[in-house]
C-alpha cells in the first residue's frame, strides 16, 4: 500500500472537543479547508494518507524527521495558502531545510504569495507584505525573503515535476525569481475542488431582508472591518461572525481575553466584551465539515477572509468576498468569486449591496475548466485522486460523516462574567 504524508493540523475524520480542535488548527480555522480537500481528493482505494508535520518549521534540526519520513512514506504533500509572505520567512526557511533532506518526491499544492493591492500595479519586481499592513519590508528584508522562497521551491522542483501556485501574481513572482516558468502551475486554492467539478452555489434571494441569515467574517488587521461590523450588526438581527483566528477563538471557547483591546478598536469582535459576544452572535466552527453544513443554511456570506467565505461556497451558499491583498484577489479573479475591492468602496458596504452585486455564473461557468487543470496538476506529479475514472470518494465521505453533524459553539455569558463587566464599566 502506498503512504503519503500530508502536511495538515488535523486528521479530517477527526471529531475533537472545541478545545482540542482550537488548538489543532495552527492557528486558523482555514487551515482545515485546503488540507482536507487535498486529503480527500488524494484518499483512493489502496493509498493510506496520514495528516501530519504541520508543526514540521519548528524544528530547530529536521535530520531525525527526514530519515523516518523518508523510510515510512512514499510521497510527502504540501498543501498551502499564502506562504509567500513577509512574516513567514523564517518558518519557510525551514521547511525549506528539511525538504533538502528528503529522498522522496515531494508536491507543494496551492501556494500563494502575498503582497498588497497597491504593489501589484507597480513595474519593479513584487515585495511581498504581511497581512492587513500597507507597509512592505526593507531591501534587505525583501532580498532575504526572496532566496528563502527561492530556496524552497528550488528544494521541491529536485522532488516533483511542478508547483502548484493559487494564481497568476504568484506565478509572476516566482517567475521573477528566475523560477522555470514551465514548472509553475497555476491551479488555484485545493478547498474550493473539495467536491468535485460540479459544485453549485444558490443565487442570493434578493432583496436582502432584515430577517436574512447571514454569516460574517473578518480579518482583524483590515482597515474598515469595524465599522463594516457595526454597520451591519445593528440592521441585521440574524447576524453572527465566524471567528478564524486562534485568540478570537479563545475568547469563544474559553471566555478569555487573548487581544490587548487598549491596542485594538473596541467595537471589533475579538474580545468578550463585545456586544455580538454577549448576545452569543460570535461563533466558533470546531469543525470544518460541520462549519461547511452549518454555512449552508446560511442566506449569506460575506467578509474578508478567504476560507470564511469557501466554507460557505462549499456549503453551496452565496458568498461575497471583500478583497483587501493580492492573495485575496488572485483567487478571486481565478476563481470568479463575487468580490468588491475594499479600496474601491465609497463608505461602509451594506451586506444587502453586497447581496445584489453576488451572482455565481461565471463561477459556475469557470469551474469544470479550472478543476480539470487542478487534476491535470495531480496528474502531472504522479499522484491518483478519488476523481480518476473507477475511483471514488465513498470510504472519505463516510468516515466524515459525524464531522458534518458538529454544529458552532457559541459564547458562554456566566453571572460572574456579566457581574464583572458591569463592575469594570462603572469602574471606568
Amino acid at each position: 500500500m502506498a503512504r503519503i504524508l500530508l502536511r495538515s493540523a488535523q486528521d479530517p475524520a477527526a471529531v475533537l472537543p472545541a478545545a482540542e480542535s482550537l488548538r489543532r488548527m495552527g492557528g486558523n480555522a482555514g487551515n482545515l479547508l485546503y488540507a482536507h480537500a487535498v486529503h480527500r481528493a488524494l484518499s483512493v482505494a489502496g493509498t493510506e494518507v496520514v495528516a501530519g508535520a504541520f508543526d514540521l518549521e519548528e524544528l530547530d534540526d529536521p535530520r531525525a524527521w527526514a530519515a523516518d519520513v523518508s523510510s515510512r512514506y512514499d510521497r510527502f504533500v504540501i498543501p498551502m495558502s499564502n506562504a509567500f509572505r513577509a512574516s513567514f520567512t523564517d518558518d519557510l526557511e525551514r521547511l525549506a531545510a528539511a525538504v533538502e533532506l528528503l529522498d522522496i518526491p515531494v508536491t507543494v499544492v496551492g501556494v500563494g504569495a502575498q503582497t498588497t493591492l497597491e504593489a501589484i500595479d507597480g513595474d519593479g519586481p513584487l515585495v511581498m507584505g504581511r497581512t492587513g499592513s500597507a507597509r512592505l519590508p526593507g531591501a534587505r528584508g525583501a532580498s532575504r525573503h526572496d532566496a528563502v522562497v527561492r530556496r524552497f521551491v528550488d528544494a521541491v522542483l529536485e522532488r516533483s515535476a511542478s508547483i502548484g501556485v493559487r494564481g497568476d501574481l504568484t506565478r509572476r513572482y516566482l517567475v521573477g525569481l528566475g523560477v522555470d516558468p514551465q514548472r509553475v502551475d497555476v491551479i488555484g486554492c485545493p478547498s474550493l475542488f473539495t467536491w468535485g467539478p460540479d459544485l453549485r452555489v444558490r443565487q442570493p434571494q434578493l432583496p436582502l431582508l432584515p430577517d436574512a441569515r447571514i454569516s460574517l467574517n473578518i480579518d482583524h488587521r483590515v482597515d474598515g472591518v469595524a465599522d463594516l461590523v457595526e454597520h451591519n450588526a445593528a440592521r441585521y438581527p440574524g447576524l453572527t461572525v465566524a471567528v478564524q483566528d486562534f485568540r478570537s477563538m479563545c475568547a469563544v471557547v474559553h471566555g478569555v481575553d487573548e487581544f490587548d483591546m487598549t491596542r485594538h478598536d473596541v467595537r471589533l469582535p475579538i474580545h468578550t466584551g463585545h456586544p455580538l459576544y454577549r448576545e452569543r452572535r460570535m461563533l466558533f466552527h470546531p469543525n470544518p465539515w460541520g462549519w461547511i453544513d452549518t454555512l449552508g443554511r446560511e442566506d449569506l456570506v460575506v467578509g474578508t477572509r478567504l476560507h470564511g467565505n469557501v466554507a460557505g461556497i462549499l456549503g453551496g451558499t452565496p458568498a461575497h468576498l471583500l478583497v483587501h491583498d493580492s492573495r485575496t484577489l488572485e483567487l478571486a479573479e481565478y476563481h470568479a468569486i463575487p468580490s468588491t475591492r475594499i479600496d474601491v468602496l465609497d463608505g461602509v458596504p451594506d451586506v444587502a449591496e453586497l447581496a445584489a452585486r453576488t451572482d455565481y455564473e461565471r463561477f459556475h461557468a469557470l469551474q469544470p475548466e479550472r478543476f480539470a487543470t487542478y487534476l491535470d496538476f495531480l496528474r502531472r506529479n504522479g499522484l491518483e485522486t478519488v476523481f480518476d475514472e473507477g475511483r471514488d470518494a465513498t470510504a472519505f465521505d463516510a468516515a466524515i460523516a459525524r464531522g458534518r453533524r458538529v454544529g458552532p459553539v457559541r459564547p458562554s455569558v456566566t453571572f460572574l462574567q456579566k457581574v464583572r463587566r458591569r463592575l469594570a464599566r462603572f469602574r471606568g
